[in-house]
Protein backbone atom coordinates (compact mmCIF):
# COMPACT_ATOMS: atom_id res chain seq x y z
CA UNK A 1 0.00 0.00 0.00
CA UNK A 2 2.89 2.39 0.70
CA UNK A 3 3.91 2.38 -2.96
CA UNK A 4 0.35 3.33 -3.88
CA UNK A 5 0.11 6.15 -1.36
CA UNK A 6 3.52 7.81 -1.54
CA UNK A 7 2.73 10.06 -4.45
CA UNK A 8 -0.07 12.12 -5.90
CA UNK A 9 -0.24 14.65 -8.70
CA UNK A 10 -0.65 18.40 -8.70
CA UNK A 11 -1.39 19.75 -12.18
CA UNK A 12 -0.60 23.34 -13.05
CA UNK A 13 -1.39 24.07 -16.69
CA UNK A 14 0.86 21.76 -18.73
CA UNK A 15 3.24 21.19 -15.81
CA UNK A 16 2.94 18.73 -12.97
CA UNK A 17 4.52 18.15 -9.60
CA UNK A 18 4.97 14.87 -7.75
CA UNK A 19 4.36 15.48 -4.04
CA UNK A 20 5.08 13.06 -1.21
CA UNK A 21 2.48 13.19 1.57
CA UNK A 22 3.67 15.40 4.45
CA UNK A 23 4.21 12.54 6.88
CA UNK A 24 6.84 11.11 4.51
CA UNK A 25 8.58 14.29 3.36
CA UNK A 26 11.20 14.47 6.10
CA UNK A 27 12.22 10.82 5.94
CA UNK A 28 11.77 10.15 2.23
CA UNK A 29 12.94 12.90 -0.11
CA UNK A 30 13.79 12.51 -3.77
CA UNK A 31 17.51 12.90 -4.46
CA UNK A 32 19.78 11.54 -7.15
CA UNK A 33 20.18 8.23 -5.30
CA UNK A 34 16.63 7.93 -3.99
CA UNK A 35 13.26 7.52 -5.63
CA UNK A 36 9.58 8.10 -4.98
CA UNK A 37 7.13 5.24 -5.65
CA UNK A 38 4.42 6.11 -8.17
CA UNK A 39 1.13 4.31 -8.73
CA UNK A 40 -1.13 4.90 -11.75
CA UNK A 41 -4.73 3.73 -12.01
CA UNK A 42 -5.64 1.75 -15.14
CA UNK A 43 -8.83 -0.21 -15.95
CA UNK A 44 -7.28 -3.58 -15.05
CA UNK A 45 -5.57 -2.39 -11.85
CA UNK A 46 -2.34 -0.45 -11.34
CA UNK A 47 0.82 0.47 -13.21
CA UNK A 48 3.54 0.86 -10.60
CA UNK A 49 6.71 2.88 -11.07
CA UNK A 50 9.50 4.83 -9.43
CA UNK A 51 10.57 8.44 -9.92
CA UNK A 52 14.12 9.75 -9.71
CA UNK A 53 15.16 13.40 -9.88
CA UNK A 54 13.40 16.72 -9.49
CA UNK A 55 9.67 16.62 -8.84
CA UNK A 56 9.25 19.93 -10.70
CA UNK A 57 10.10 18.67 -14.18
CA UNK A 58 8.25 16.30 -16.50
CA UNK A 59 10.19 13.03 -16.32
CA UNK A 60 11.45 10.77 -19.06
CA UNK A 61 9.20 7.71 -19.19
CA UNK A 62 11.52 4.68 -18.96
CA UNK A 63 10.37 1.26 -20.19
CA UNK A 64 12.19 -1.96 -19.27
CA UNK A 65 12.78 -5.15 -21.25
CA UNK A 66 10.93 -8.46 -21.40
CA UNK A 67 10.59 -10.15 -17.99
CA UNK A 68 12.50 -7.26 -16.33
CA UNK A 69 10.97 -4.39 -14.35
CA UNK A 70 11.53 -0.75 -13.41
CA UNK A 71 14.57 -1.81 -11.39
CA UNK A 72 16.34 -2.12 -14.73
CA UNK A 73 17.04 1.62 -14.43
CA UNK A 74 18.16 1.64 -10.78
CA UNK A 75 21.83 2.09 -11.67
CA UNK A 76 21.64 4.44 -14.63
CA UNK A 77 18.77 6.73 -13.57
CA UNK A 78 20.72 8.51 -10.79
CA UNK A 79 23.44 9.32 -13.34
CA UNK A 80 20.94 11.15 -15.55
CA UNK A 81 19.09 13.23 -12.98
CA UNK A 82 21.31 16.32 -12.81
CA UNK A 83 19.07 18.02 -15.37
CA UNK A 84 16.42 15.35 -16.01
CA UNK A 85 13.91 13.29 -14.08
CA UNK A 86 13.22 9.60 -14.76
CA UNK A 87 9.93 7.78 -14.24
CA UNK A 88 10.47 4.05 -14.77
CA UNK A 89 7.35 1.88 -14.84
CA UNK A 90 6.67 -1.81 -14.54
CA UNK A 91 4.89 -2.84 -17.73
CA UNK A 92 1.59 -4.72 -17.23
CA UNK A 93 2.29 -8.24 -16.00
CA UNK A 94 5.79 -7.29 -14.80
CA UNK A 95 7.24 -6.27 -11.45
CA UNK A 96 4.65 -4.77 -9.13
CA UNK A 97 2.14 -3.81 -11.85
CA UNK A 98 -1.18 -5.59 -12.21
CA UNK A 99 -1.52 -8.60 -14.49
CA UNK A 100 -3.91 -8.45 -17.41
CA UNK A 101 -7.25 -10.26 -17.00
CA UNK A 102 -7.18 -13.91 -18.04
CA UNK A 103 -7.77 -14.42 -21.75
CA UNK A 104 -6.05 -11.17 -22.81
CA UNK A 105 -2.52 -11.81 -24.14
CA UNK A 106 0.40 -9.40 -23.99
CA UNK A 107 1.43 -7.73 -27.25
CA UNK A 108 2.67 -4.44 -28.69
CA UNK A 109 -0.80 -2.88 -28.98
CA UNK A 110 -1.56 -3.56 -25.33
CA UNK A 111 1.78 -2.07 -24.26
CA UNK A 112 1.18 0.99 -26.47
CA UNK A 113 -2.20 1.43 -24.79
CA UNK A 114 -0.55 1.18 -21.36
CA UNK A 115 1.97 3.89 -22.28
CA UNK A 116 -0.83 6.03 -23.67
CA UNK A 117 -2.75 5.71 -20.42
CA UNK A 118 0.29 6.86 -18.46
CA UNK A 119 0.63 9.89 -20.77
CA UNK A 120 -3.06 10.73 -20.40
CA UNK A 121 -2.94 10.20 -16.63
CA UNK A 122 -0.32 12.92 -16.28
CA UNK A 123 -1.78 15.09 -19.07
CA UNK A 124 1.54 15.39 -20.91
CA UNK A 125 1.43 17.24 -24.21
CA UNK A 126 4.51 15.38 -25.38
CA UNK A 127 6.22 12.35 -23.90
CA UNK A 128 9.95 11.76 -23.47
CA UNK A 129 10.83 8.09 -23.84
CA UNK A 130 13.68 5.77 -22.92
CA UNK A 131 13.50 2.01 -23.40
CA UNK A 132 15.67 -1.07 -23.13
CA UNK A 133 15.22 -4.20 -25.26
CA UNK A 134 11.46 -4.85 -25.50
CA UNK A 135 10.98 -1.42 -23.95
CA UNK A 136 12.96 0.15 -26.78
CA UNK A 137 10.72 -1.56 -29.32
CA UNK A 138 7.65 -0.33 -27.45
CA UNK A 139 9.02 3.22 -27.48
CA UNK A 140 9.58 2.91 -31.23
CA UNK A 141 6.04 1.63 -31.70
CA UNK A 142 4.51 4.39 -29.56
CA UNK A 143 6.50 7.04 -31.41
CA UNK A 144 5.38 5.91 -34.86
CA UNK A 145 1.75 5.91 -33.62
CA UNK A 146 2.06 9.34 -31.95
CA UNK A 147 4.94 11.01 -33.81
CA UNK A 148 3.72 14.55 -33.10
CA UNK A 149 3.37 13.84 -29.39
CA UNK A 150 6.84 12.39 -28.75
CA UNK A 151 9.61 14.79 -27.74
CA UNK A 152 12.53 12.36 -28.07
CA UNK A 153 13.51 8.70 -27.69
CA UNK A 154 16.54 7.00 -26.10
CA UNK A 155 16.73 3.33 -27.14
CA UNK A 156 19.10 0.96 -25.33
CA UNK A 157 20.29 -2.04 -27.38
CA UNK A 158 17.02 -2.08 -29.27
CA UNK A 159 15.13 -0.32 -32.02
CA UNK A 160 12.35 -1.68 -34.25
CA UNK A 161 10.54 -5.00 -34.34
CA UNK A 162 12.08 -8.14 -35.77
CA UNK A 163 11.23 -8.78 -39.40
CA UNK A 164 9.26 -11.92 -40.20
CA UNK A 165 7.46 -13.87 -42.90
CA UNK A 166 3.78 -14.78 -42.87
CA UNK A 167 4.63 -18.49 -42.74
CA UNK A 168 6.96 -18.20 -39.73
CA UNK A 169 4.65 -15.78 -38.00
CA UNK A 170 1.67 -18.10 -38.44
CA UNK A 171 3.58 -21.01 -36.93
CA UNK A 172 4.63 -18.90 -33.96
CA UNK A 173 1.09 -17.70 -33.44
CA UNK A 174 -0.16 -21.30 -33.42
CA UNK A 175 2.30 -22.22 -30.69
CA UNK A 176 1.58 -19.02 -28.75
CA UNK A 177 -2.16 -19.59 -28.60
CA UNK A 178 -1.87 -23.15 -27.38
CA UNK A 179 0.86 -22.19 -24.93
CA UNK A 180 -1.25 -19.36 -23.52
CA UNK A 181 -4.23 -21.67 -22.94
CA UNK A 182 -1.94 -24.25 -21.34
CA UNK A 183 -0.42 -21.68 -18.95
CA UNK A 184 -3.80 -20.18 -18.13
CA UNK A 185 -5.24 -23.59 -17.26
CA UNK A 186 -2.30 -24.30 -14.96
CA UNK A 187 -2.51 -21.03 -13.03
CA UNK A 188 -2.17 -21.65 -9.31
CA UNK A 189 0.11 -20.12 -6.71
CA UNK A 190 3.52 -19.45 -8.22
CA UNK A 191 6.12 -22.05 -7.22
CA UNK A 192 8.76 -20.74 -4.84
CA UNK A 193 12.49 -21.44 -4.72
CA UNK A 194 15.48 -20.91 -2.44
CA UNK A 195 17.30 -17.64 -3.17
CA UNK A 196 20.23 -19.27 -4.97
CA UNK A 197 17.88 -21.29 -7.19
CA UNK A 198 15.69 -18.35 -8.22
CA UNK A 199 18.82 -16.28 -8.96
CA UNK A 200 20.09 -19.06 -11.20
CA UNK A 201 16.71 -19.32 -12.94
CA UNK A 202 16.79 -15.59 -13.65
CA UNK A 203 20.38 -15.72 -14.88
CA UNK A 204 19.83 -18.62 -17.26
CA UNK A 205 16.35 -17.58 -18.36
CA UNK A 206 17.25 -14.05 -19.44
CA UNK A 207 17.63 -13.34 -23.15
CA UNK A 208 21.33 -13.55 -24.13
CA UNK A 209 22.06 -14.45 -20.45
CA UNK A 210 23.43 -10.93 -20.07
CA UNK A 211 22.80 -10.37 -16.35
CA UNK A 212 25.05 -11.08 -13.37
CA UNK A 213 24.19 -11.84 -9.75
CA UNK A 214 24.17 -8.20 -8.53
CA UNK A 215 21.86 -7.06 -11.34
CA UNK A 216 19.54 -10.02 -10.78
CA UNK A 217 19.29 -9.08 -7.11
CA UNK A 218 18.37 -5.54 -8.20
CA UNK A 219 15.58 -6.86 -10.41
CA UNK A 220 14.44 -9.22 -7.65
CA UNK A 221 13.43 -6.28 -5.46
CA UNK A 222 10.35 -5.77 -7.66
CA UNK A 223 10.40 -9.06 -9.53
CA UNK A 224 10.12 -11.49 -6.63
CA UNK A 225 8.48 -11.78 -3.24
CA UNK A 226 9.77 -13.65 -0.24
CA UNK A 227 7.55 -16.10 1.61
CA UNK A 228 7.60 -16.76 5.33
CA UNK A 229 9.64 -19.92 4.77
CA UNK A 230 12.45 -17.87 3.17
CA UNK A 231 11.82 -18.99 -0.42
CA UNK A 232 11.05 -16.61 -3.28
CA UNK A 233 8.50 -16.57 -6.10
CA UNK A 234 8.27 -14.45 -9.27
CA UNK A 235 5.78 -11.57 -9.27
CA UNK A 236 5.47 -11.46 -13.08
CA UNK A 237 2.56 -13.03 -14.91
CA UNK A 238 3.23 -16.64 -15.90
CA UNK A 239 1.33 -16.05 -19.15
CA UNK A 240 4.15 -13.77 -20.35
CA UNK A 241 5.90 -17.01 -21.29
CA UNK A 242 3.41 -17.43 -24.14
CA UNK A 243 5.37 -15.34 -26.64
CA UNK A 244 4.26 -14.90 -30.23
CA UNK A 245 1.27 -12.54 -30.05
CA UNK A 246 3.03 -9.74 -31.90
CA UNK A 247 2.16 -8.63 -35.43
CA UNK A 248 4.05 -9.68 -38.54
CA UNK A 249 6.33 -6.95 -39.90
CA UNK A 250 8.37 -7.06 -43.10
CA UNK A 251 11.37 -4.85 -43.69
CA UNK A 252 9.29 -2.68 -46.00
CA UNK A 253 6.64 -2.32 -43.26
CA UNK A 254 9.29 -1.16 -40.80
CA UNK A 255 10.85 1.29 -43.20
CA UNK A 256 7.47 2.84 -43.91
CA UNK A 257 6.64 3.01 -40.18
CA UNK A 258 10.00 4.60 -39.44
CA UNK A 259 9.35 7.38 -41.95
CA UNK A 260 6.66 8.63 -39.56
CA UNK A 261 9.21 9.32 -36.81
CA UNK A 262 10.62 12.84 -36.77
CA UNK A 263 11.68 13.46 -33.16
CA UNK A 264 15.32 13.30 -31.93
CA UNK A 265 16.34 9.65 -31.57
CA UNK A 266 19.35 8.16 -29.75
CA UNK A 267 20.28 4.48 -30.13
CA UNK A 268 22.97 2.80 -28.03
CA UNK A 269 24.00 -0.67 -29.18
CA UNK A 270 25.85 -3.21 -27.04
CA UNK A 271 28.71 -4.73 -29.05
CA UNK A 272 28.59 -8.11 -27.31
CA UNK A 273 24.89 -8.75 -27.90
CA UNK A 274 24.43 -11.48 -30.55
CA UNK A 275 21.77 -9.49 -32.37
CA UNK A 276 24.32 -6.73 -32.98
CA UNK A 277 25.25 -8.67 -36.13
CA UNK A 278 22.03 -10.58 -36.68
CA UNK A 279 19.71 -7.58 -36.97
CA UNK A 280 20.78 -6.81 -40.54
CA UNK A 281 17.68 -4.68 -41.03
CA UNK A 282 19.00 -2.18 -38.45
CA UNK A 283 21.13 -0.58 -41.13
CA UNK A 284 18.04 0.04 -43.27
CA UNK A 285 16.12 1.49 -40.32
CA UNK A 286 19.12 3.68 -39.48
CA UNK A 287 19.12 4.99 -43.04
CA UNK A 288 15.45 5.99 -42.77
CA UNK A 289 15.82 7.55 -39.31
CA UNK A 290 18.85 9.55 -40.42
CA UNK A 291 16.53 11.30 -42.88
CA UNK A 292 13.28 11.48 -40.88
CA UNK A 293 14.61 12.29 -37.39
CA UNK A 294 15.55 15.84 -36.42
CA UNK A 295 18.61 14.51 -34.60
CA UNK A 296 19.50 10.83 -35.03
CA UNK A 297 22.51 9.47 -33.15
CA UNK A 298 23.94 5.95 -32.83
CA UNK A 299 26.67 4.79 -30.46
CA UNK A 300 28.15 1.32 -29.92
CA UNK A 301 29.48 0.47 -26.48
CA UNK A 302 31.45 -2.49 -25.19
CA UNK A 303 29.20 -4.76 -23.19
CA UNK A 304 26.28 -7.17 -23.22
CA UNK A 305 22.54 -6.65 -23.61
CA UNK A 306 22.12 -5.33 -20.05
CA UNK A 307 25.16 -3.05 -20.25
CA UNK A 308 23.06 -0.15 -18.90
CA UNK A 309 22.85 -2.09 -15.62
CA UNK A 310 26.33 -3.59 -15.51
CA UNK A 311 28.28 -0.58 -16.86
CA UNK A 312 25.83 2.32 -16.38
CA UNK A 313 28.53 5.02 -16.60
CA UNK A 314 29.55 3.77 -20.05
CA UNK A 315 26.01 4.21 -21.33
CA UNK A 316 25.21 7.40 -19.42
CA UNK A 317 28.09 9.33 -20.96
CA UNK A 318 26.38 9.04 -24.36
CA UNK A 319 22.91 9.84 -23.03
CA UNK A 320 23.82 12.95 -21.03
CA UNK A 321 24.83 15.16 -24.00
CA UNK A 322 21.66 14.13 -25.84
CA UNK A 323 19.53 15.10 -22.83
CA UNK A 324 21.42 18.37 -22.36
CA UNK A 325 20.29 19.32 -25.86
CA UNK A 326 16.76 17.92 -25.93
CA UNK A 327 15.65 17.90 -22.28
CA UNK A 328 16.89 21.32 -21.23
Amino acid sequence: MLARQMCYLNKKASNFVFVAPRRFQQSYTTTTDQFTPVSIDVPWGKIEGKLWGSSDKQPILAVHGFMDNAGSFDDIAPLLTKNSSILAIDLPGHGLSSWLPRGIPYNEDMYAMALRMVVKYFDWNKVKLMGHSLGGMMCYNYTRIFPDETQFVVSLDSLAFMTDTIVNHSRRRTRAMDRYIELQNKLTDNPSYPEDVIIDKWLTGTVFQSLNVPTVKTLMIRGTKRKEDGTFYFTRDTCLRAVGFYSCYTLENLKEMTQLISCPYLVIKAMDTPHHDEFRYWGHIFDVLSKSSKDFRVFSVKGSHHVHMIEPETVAKHIIPFLQKHDA
